[in-house]
C-alpha cells in the first residue's frame, strides 16, 4: 500500500468531479421529467411509500424514540420482488440483532478507553464492509457493523444507556423491516435473484486484495469518529458513522484496483447530490409545522414515492435517489410524531456532510499504488 500523490492527480480529480456533478444533475432532471405512474418502477415506488407510511405510523403509535429508523428499514427492505424483499428483511434483522448483542458485550470495556474503542470500531467496520462485498449474506454483515457502531458511539457518553439504545434499535428496525416484508408478500411479484454470487472469503490477500483495502478505508474513517467527537464536541454522532459505512459499502468494480477509488468518488458525489435533493425539500416542509399525523404522513408518502421513482433510474444515477430517500426520511421523520423543530434535520445533514469529508480525506491518503507501466517497445 502506498500513499497517492494527491497534488499530481488534482487536475484529473477536479475534472472527474465536475463531470460526475454535471452528468448526475442532468440525468436526475431527466428522470423526474419522465415520471410515469405505470410500470415496475412506479409499482416499486408505490410499495415503498406504502411500507414507509405504515411503519412510521406504527412506530409513532408505539412511541419509539427514533421513528426514522423504522422508516429507513422499510425503505431498504422494499425490493422489486417478493423473495428479494423477504431475504433482505431477514438479513437486516439478523445483522441488527447480532450487532446489538456484540455492542452490549463490548461497550462496557471500550467506552472508557478511546484507543481500544477506535481499534474495535476499525475492526468491526472493516469486517462489515468487507462482508457485503464477499459474503452471500453480506447485508447482514453490513447491518451488524452499522448497528454495532451506532450503539457504541451513542453510548460513549453514558455506557449504562447501551441496553436502551440497542433494544430500541432492534425494535425500530423490526417494525420497518417486517412492514416492508408484509407489503412485499401482499403486493410484490414473485421472482428470482439474478445477482451474481459473491466470491466468498477466500484469497483476500491475493487477487481480491482491493476489496480488503476498500473495506479498510471505511474502518479507518469510522475509527476516527471518537476523536472527532472529542475535538469538535459533536452531540449527534450517529449519522456520521452511518454515512461512512454506507458510502464504503459500494462494491469494488472491474479488475483494476484504481477503479475502486474512482467509484468511491462517484458514489460520494452522488450522495452529495442525493443529500441536497432529499434534504432541502424536507427542511422546507418542516417549516409547515404539521399539527396532526395524517397530513404529515401524506407529505411523507409523496416525497418517498418521488425519490423511490428516481432510485429506479436506468441512467446510472439510482444511487442519488437512494440517498435522497434516506436523507428525506431522516430529516422529516423525527421523534414520536410530526416534527416540531427544524434543528434535528439540520444536525443530521451536517453529520452526513462531515462523514463525507472524513471519508474523502481517508480515500485520498489511503490509495493503492499505481500500476507499473510496461516499458515502451523499442522503435
Amino acid at each position: 500500500m502506498a500513499s497517492a500523490n494527491v497534488m499530481s492527480g488534482l487536475p484529473a480529480l477536479l475534472a472527474e468531479i465536475g463531470h460526475v456533478l454535471v452528468t448526475g444533475v442532468r440525468d436526475v432532471y431527466r428522470d423526474f421529467a419522465e415520471i410515469s405512474f405505470k410500470g415496475p418502477q412506479a409499482s416499486l415506488a408505490s410499495k415503498t411509500a406504502l411500507a414507509v407510511v405504515i411503519s412510521t405510523g406504527i412506530a409513532c403509535a408505539m412511541h419509539l424514540p427514533e421513528v426514522w429508523w423504522a422508516a429507513i428499514s422499510a425503505i431498504m427492505c422494499s425490493q422489486a420482488t417478493r423473495p428479494a424483499s423477504v431475504r433482505k428483511g431477514i438479513l437486516r434483522i439478523i445483522g441488527t440483532v447480532a450487532g446489538a448483542a456484540l455492542s452490549l458485550a463490548l461497550v462496557g470495556w471500550i467506552a472508557y478507553d478511546h484507543a481500544a474503542c477506535s481499534l474495535v470500531l476499525l475492526t468491526v467496520a472493516t469486517v462489515g464492509v468487507l462482508g457485503i462485498i464477499v459474503s452471500p449474506h453480506g447485508y447482514a454483515w453490513l447491518l451488524g457493523a452499522i448497528t454495532f457502531v451506532l450503539v457504541v458511539l451513542m453510548s460513549l457518553a453514558n455506557p449504562l444507556d447501551a441496553l436502551n439504545y440497542a433494544s430500541f434499535r432492534v425494535i425500530e428496525v423490526c417494525v420497518g423491516t417486517l412492514t416492508a416484508m408484509a407489503v412485499a408478500i401482499a403486493l410484490a411479484p414473485p421472482g428470482g435473484d439474478s445477482a451474481p454470487a459473491p466470491p466468498g472469503w477466500t484469497n483476500l490477500l491475493g487477487e481480491r486484495w482491493p476489496a480488503v483495502l476498500h473495506a479498510l478505508r471505511g474502518g479507518i474513517a469510522v475509527a476516527l469518529i471518537p476523536y472527532m467527537w472529542d475535538w469538535l464536541e459533536i452531540s449527534d454522532i450517529a449519522p456520521v458513522a452511518v454515512t461512512i459505512a454506507a458510502v464504503m459499502a459500494a462494491p469494488v468494480l472491474a479488475d483494476h484496483p484504481l477503479d475502486d477509488g474512482r467509484q468511491i468518488v462517484q458514489k460520494a458525489l452522488h450522495r452529495l447530490i442525493g443529500c441536497l435533493l432529499g434534504g432541502i425539500p424536507a427542511l422546507l416542509l418542516l417549516g409547515l409545522s404539521f399539527d396532526s399525523l395524517v397530513p404529515w404522513l401524506g407529505v411523507l408518502s409523496i416525497g418517498i414515492w418521488l425519490f423511490a421513482w428516481q432510485a429506479g433510474s436506468q441512467r446510472g444515477t439510482g444511487y442519488v435517489g437512494n440517498q435522497a430517500l434516506l436523507v428525506f426520511a431522516m430529516t422529516i421523520v423525527q421523534g414520536e410524531g410530526p416534527p416540531g423543530s427544524i434543528m434535528p434535520g439540520i444536525n443530521r445533514l451536517i453529520g452526513i456532510v462531515l462523514g463525507m469529508t472524513v471519508l474523502f480525506g481517508v480515500c485520498l491518503i489511503v490509495q493503492p499504488a499505481p500500476p507499473e507501466r510496461e516499458p515502451a517497445a523499442p522503435r
